[in-house]
């Protein structure tokens, strides 16, 4: 009953500072201002597997991910653990020096974080996209965990972090600024781009995958919110798929984004390794590099996060204005 009590008091106290606060003016108080004086520490919060008690003003904040970690940077989150880079992970392009310089780097184990590791480190609040219950239990063990789903919703998921750490406004100007630039990018772009057609591919060691005209991943930055034309063969079924030189042949886009892992690359050096391939009468024959419109992207411009998706817009219009 105590504990009921005390979270009605500060619910209360909440409530009246809120209403004071707007009728003066003056910017909202964060949860830390209203709870901590009144002794909470922690408070209950629903994530995608029930409800999880959180400190109400975390110190080191750690995550599973860079997926986590972007989301949380998105929103100027201050994370004090994230798992170390590697040769085949490296940092994203858009991650700035500062965020990545605010940071202790845990040693993974694969693509996961190591545990006694992580521990060493005493976070107070975890962070992680990884839906194996087992996982999630022994982070639970190390700190309270949060493990917000992926889904195809971006903005939703940026809520649902921004809710949990107290940044409900943080997001808005986030989605804000996304809009804004998007409707930037795309009056930009009209003129130059008009009704042409665009795609967006990426080449590794596995080979090629194309990038469909999807509801979430890059296709939906490229051909809902900039509304590019996508080719009209494109699958909008699947964020992307394995693909053939002779299958980007058949979408044959006007103009390609396309990542190859190789640093420093560049379009002519692309074309003349393609050249020397099996496939390089075909790749020859494609509109984009005919027309020289095939520009070279960061493996990064596939991540589905949101600094990824802002990184798009920004880079598209660079690309095709020959500012990058």
């Amino acid at each position: 009953m105590k504990f009921n009590t005390t979270y009605a008091k500060a619910g209360l106290g909440l409530l009246l500072m809120l209403v004071f606060l707007t009728a003066c003016g003056q910017p909202k108080e964060t949860r830390a201002d209203i709870f901590n004086p009144n002794g909470i520490k922690t408070m209950p919060i629903n994530d995608s597997f029930g409800t999880v008690s959180i400190p109400v003003s975390p110190k080191r904040i750690a995550v599973t991910s860079q997926y986590a970690l972007d989301y949380l940077n998105a929103i100027d989150v201050n994370v004090a653990l994230a798992p170390k880079p590697t040769e085949s992970n490296p940092f994203p392009i858009y991650m700035t020096d500062e965020e990545k310089n605010n940071i202790s780097l845990i040693e993974g184990e694969g693509t996961e974080i190591n545990l006694s590791a992580l521990k060493g480190q005493k976070p107070d609040l975890i962070f992680t996209d990884n839906g194996d219950r087992a996982v999630y239990d022994e982070l639970s063990k190390i700190a309270p965990t949060i493990y917000i789903a992926q889904t195809n919703d971006w903005r939703s998921e940026l809520y649902n972090y921004g809710t949990i750490v107290d940044k409900e406004t943080a997001v808005k100007q986030y989605l804000n600024a996304f809009q804004q630039a998007t409707n930037a990018s795309k009056s930009k772009l009209t003129p130059i781009i008009g009704t042409s057609t665009v795609a967006a591919a990426s080449i590794t060691k596995d080979g090629m995958m194309l990038y469909n005209n999807a509801k979430n991943g890059v296709g939906e930055v490229m051909y809902q919110d900039m509304a590019l034309k996508a080719p009209a063969t494109l699958p909008t079924d699947a964020v992307s798929a394995p693909a053939t030189v002779a299958q980007l042949q058949s979408t044959n886009p006007d103009y390609l984004f396309i990542s190859t892992g190789v640093a420093g690359d560049t379009p002519d050096a692309l074309t003349k390794r393609m050249t020397a391939t099996a496939d390089g009468a075909i790749w020859n024959q494609l509109t984009a590099v005919q027309n020289g419109h095939v520009y070279i992207v960061d493996p990064s411009f596939f991540n589905n996060t949101p600094p990824a998706k802002t990184y798009v817009l920004e880079t598209i219009l660079k690309k095709v204005q020959g500012t990058s």
